[in-house]
């Protein structure tokens, strides 16, 4: 089993306090904000996040300042901007442009894994250039899920898929390395729920066993008459892990998962079979020591919305 902790990638000034180098994304879904007087329902940007006014008829406070009062609040926070939505962590909240999505990220240290969720595109091309040895890594995905094409019958009448997840866990280890992305749509628009970067660490073997599903948070009711009414809302994917540790790295894995317990991270069981890819928090683990050979373990992934 394999865990991704999350190189977080936040906004600030390129080059000096963030990894962000560059990106064809724009921010500018709305007026920057500034000291006035802000009508009922005009949106501005304030830190690289979306408010919107909803005291009537107007304010003068500051959006941050405003969204945080308990009792009446003036501003209401709608979130990451479109530049930042795939940094942060909510897999929902997708970053998108027409035709493609490209950002360059400058770690700064070792990052061998990357992860993509809520992708929407036809290709994602990853590239990693040293600044020594030029290009060291290059590849190109294909978004499309053709496993259920299995014949001619299936190749003329399955229904076109999208792969919505990505994860590569082999990309070589270069401190100084430069990571271009690159999520093209064609004609369409390109989405990137989240991009997530990291070095991979390891914790024993997944097993079959392991539980999959997903928590759905919709509102379903019904009326005196029997009949439904449902409110789509988010869902997140579930994952109980079977796993089996050797008992002497036993102490090492638990103290991994304590050190994550509040970072999101991507879990995979195995990296070929995306049902058992989560990205999330644990919410319990629990290990028994069977003998000096290897030891069962339990892990309990809720995954982000």
């Amino acid at each position: 089993m394999i865990i991704l902790p999350s190189t977080v990638v936040a906004p600030g000034t390129p080059g000096v306090d963030t990894i962000l180098t560059s990106t064809n994304v724009l921010e500018n879904d709305a007026t920057v904000w500034s000291a006035g007087t802000i009508n009922l329902g005009q949106q501005r940007m304030y830190n690289h996040r979306l408010y919107q006014v909803i005291a009537n008829p107007s304010t003068t406070d500051q959006p941050d300042v405003g969204a945080a009062k308990a009792v009446s609040p003036t501003w209401l926070d709608l979130g990451a901007v479109n530049r930042w939505k795939m940094f942060d962590a909510l897999i929902a909240s997708q970053t998108t442009r027409s035709g493609n999505i490209a950002v360059t990220i400058t770690p700064g240290a070792w990052i061998t894994g990357l992860a993509l969720f809520g992708l929407e595109g036809t290709s994602l091309t990853i590239t990693m250039t040293d600044p020594i040895e030029g290009v060291v890594y290059n590849r190109t995905v294909s978004l499309i899920d053709n496993s259920m094409v299995v014949d001619w019958w299936t190749y003329f009448t399955e229904p076109i898929v999208q792969l919505s997840t990505v994860v590569l866990l082999d990309l070589p280890a270069y401190m100084n390395a430069v990571l271009s992305i690159t999520v093209d749509a064609g004609a369409g628009t390109a989405k990137i729920g989240d991009l997530v970067i990291g070095s991979p660490r390891v914790i024993g073997e997944a097993l079959f066993g392991t539980g999959i599903g997903i928590d759905s948070y919709s509102l379903k009711t019904r009326d005196d008459f029997g009949n439904l009414t449902i409110i789509p809302r988010a869902y997140s994917d579930r994952v109980d892990f079977d796993v089996i540790i050797p008992t002497p790295q036993v102490y090492r894995a638990k103290r991994l998962l304590t050190d994550l317990r509040d970072t999101p991270c991507v879990y995979i069981g195995d990296s070929n079979r995306l049902e058992t890819i989560v990205y999330g928090f644990f919410k319990t683990f629990n290990i028994v020591l069977e003998d000096n050979g290897d030891s069962s373990c339990s892990i309990e992934v809720e995954g982000l919305t």
